[in-house]
């Protein structure tokens, strides 16, 4: 079974740069945990301090209770799957498989024997004696997975481990994550910048901006529909953004002036008063989903009328760019489920959002860049 993992402050510089800021999480056992953020946000770095291939500068971390400073890599109870997988390309399946229990003296049969249940497990029963070559890359990737799982780690890490395959190979290879997962046990720490892997996959999710700051820690429906800060907001999903100031309240929502006139908005769970001030300057996020055309008769809280400036049809839905009289660019997707009305460039129409649609975060955000204004 897996050991909980406890990130306790732990803050990660090379000379003057910071890749991880005093970031504290506690991953349970037997949890499924995604790190997610853009590139270079230092998630690759915190898998070496947790994986034990770098110490960190400040704070500590334990796994399974135990304080790991000094711990080398092939002592803590972990296994790392790279991004390129790493697998030995003149090697069979088996033998890949059978490496790390060969090094740590474990007999021929008993290998033999271990690597059938991998494959069974992984649902690679006839590979064996493939060379690794042969295989496509979701094999590979189950192989890597196997391999690892071979010298019975505790914590498994993944780095970005699908971010070579196409897309719906990552699709599939997101459920079998999921079920080898389930099946085993361990703890998984998997860092991505892709929040279709996080969302889908993960127990819970930890956001991750730039210099490694840890955002906001929760359930996926937690992260996507409650984010805590104008970063989540911005990153998890899309979200139209636009400027707003605080001018009281009504019947428990916040009112906000924007570009496109007064909004009723909500703000976050466990927002502090003191922080939504009437004057005080904010953010309004909303998302494109929740948008609906309307006749002017629409039922929810805000209404805007706008030109229609494009659409772009994707399938199963259809994303619309409109312009509000205030010169402000919204973007709405609706289903392709044949009883939404379909609008041509040109013409107007009038959009409705419901207050609870409508998130206020107290930290200013410029709308253009979506980057917030003041330090997260």
């Amino acid at each position: 079974m897996g050991h909980e993992v406890r990130i306790k402050n732990v803050t990660m510089r090379f000379g003057n740069t910071t890749a991880v800021s005093n970031l504290d999480v506690h991953i349970k056992a037997g949890e499924f945990f995604s790190f997610l953020g853009p590139s270079g946000c230092g998630k690759t770095t915190l898998l070496k301090l947790i994986s034990g291939f770098l110490d960190p500068t400040e704070g500590r971390i334990e796994i399974n209770n135990q304080d790991m400073q000094g711990v080398g890599p092939n002592k803590r109870p972990t296994a790392m799957i790279f991004q390129n997988l790493a697998l030995f390309p003149l090697m069979t399946v088996e033998e890949n498989i059978a490496f790390g229990l060969e090094v740590r003296g474990v007999g021929k049969i008993q290998r033999r024997k271990k690597v059938e249940d991998l494959l069974d497990l992984v649902d690679l029963p006839h590979t064996r004696q493939k060379k690794v070559t042969s295989l496509s890359g979701g094999q590979k990737q189950r192989v890597a997975i196997a391999r690892a799982l071979a010298v019975e780690p505790s914590v498994l890490l993944l780095d970005e481990p699908l971010s070579a395959l196409d897309l719906k190979l990552r699709k599939h290879m997101r459920v079998e994550l999921r079920q080898i997962q389930q099946k085993t046990g361990v703890t998984f720490i998997y860092i991505t910048h892709d929040q279709g892997e996080a969302l889908t996959m993960s127990d819970r999710v930890g956001v991750i901006s730039e210099g490694g700051r840890l955002e906001q820690v929760g359930r996926p429906t937690q992260i996507y529909n409650d984010p805590q800060t104008p970063f989540v907001a911005s990153f998890v999903g899309e979200n139209n953004i636009f400027q707003a100031k605080i001018i009281g309240q009504r019947n428990g929502r916040f009112l906000a002036d924007t570009p496109m006139g007064t909004l009723e908005c909500v703000a976050p769970a466990g927002f502090e008063p003191e922080n939504f001030k009437p004057g005080q300057a904010a953010t309004a996020f909303v998302r494109p989903e929740t948008i609906r055309l309307v006749n002017g008769s629409g039922v929810q809280e805000n209404q805007v009328e706008c030109l229609v400036i494009s659409q772009r049809f994707e399938g199963a839905f259809m994303t619309m760019e409109l312009e509000t009289k205030g010169d402000t660019i919204i973007h709405i997707r609706q289903s392709n489920n044949g009883h939404e009305p379909i609008l041509k460039p040109g013409e107007n129409t009038f959009i409705s959002f419901g207050a609870d649609n409508t998130l206020l975060l107290a930290t200013p955000c410029d709308h253009q860049t979506k980057e917030p204004l003041c330090p997260n």
